[in-house]
């Protein structure tokens, strides 16, 4: 360890100490994750091996000063090394999208949720069956009936990282209906369910709910 004798010393002290606090919030995650579902264990066991990412790098520093300045006085820095982390932050968006479904459709399967996490400025949507008539009441023959079709969105991706290091969020959310054309996306399976991926750029547009009182005064 780079630093005086008493510097090392006194950091290789602290060092045990900060050790000592990893195991500890790892033993608090582990007991967590016994008690829950197979969902949320799954994220709690992703939680445990950031944390073991953490104390690698942590560990791996071999500045006394860095013991001496960061870790003297252990409060809460272990946490705030987990909630700042991309991956966790993610994590969490994930945990706020499986709620916010829930409330839009109580049946929703939060466990199908949890196994798919769009990435970058992906979606995913679950399509919506076609009705035989346009909101106008025009009957359409199943020989006239093109694309575009309808859309639910399901989950969304964190957003476009642009050349300059930008991050432009999706425009779209959970609970949207969206139209897409027919060979702008790729189909995929979870648990008998089955789903859409598509990157936003391939969203032809968003339906907008008509409001209740236009449809009364109609």
């Amino acid at each position: 360890m780079i630093g005086t004798a008493n510097q090392v010393g006194w950091a290789e002290q602290i060092k045990t100490r900060v050790s000592a606090e990893f195991d500890r919030v790892a033993r608090v995650l582990a007991s967590v994750a016994a008690r829950q579902t197979e969902e949320d264990r799954m994220d709690t066991l992703a939680v445990i091996a950031i944390l073991e990412n953490k104390r690698a790098e942590v560990m791996a520093n071999d500045e006394a000063g860095y013991f001496i300045h960061d870790w003297q006085e252990l409060r809460d820095q272990v946490r705030q090394m987990i909630a700042q982390d991309r991956q966790y932050k993610r994590i969490k968006i994930n945990k706020e999208l499986a709620r916010r479904i829930s409330q839009i459709n109580p049946n929703w399967r939060l466990k199908s949720m949890m196994k798919i996490r769009p990435l970058s400025d992906r979606i995913v949507v679950k399509r919506i069956e076609e009705q035989e008539a346009t909101i106008k009441g025009i009957i359409i023959p199943d020989s006239a009936k093109e694309k575009p079709q309808e859309a639910e969105v399901i989950a969304v991706g964190h957003g476009k990282r642009l050349e300059n290091g930008e991050l432009v969020p999706v425009d779209v959310k959970v609970g949207d209906h969206i139209l897409f054309g027919k060979y702008s996306s790729s189909d995929i399976q979870v648990e008998g369910e089955e789903y859409l991926i598509m990157r936003e750029d391939e969203i032809l547009g968003v339906v907008e709910q008509e409001p209740k009182a236009a449809k009364q005064a109609g």
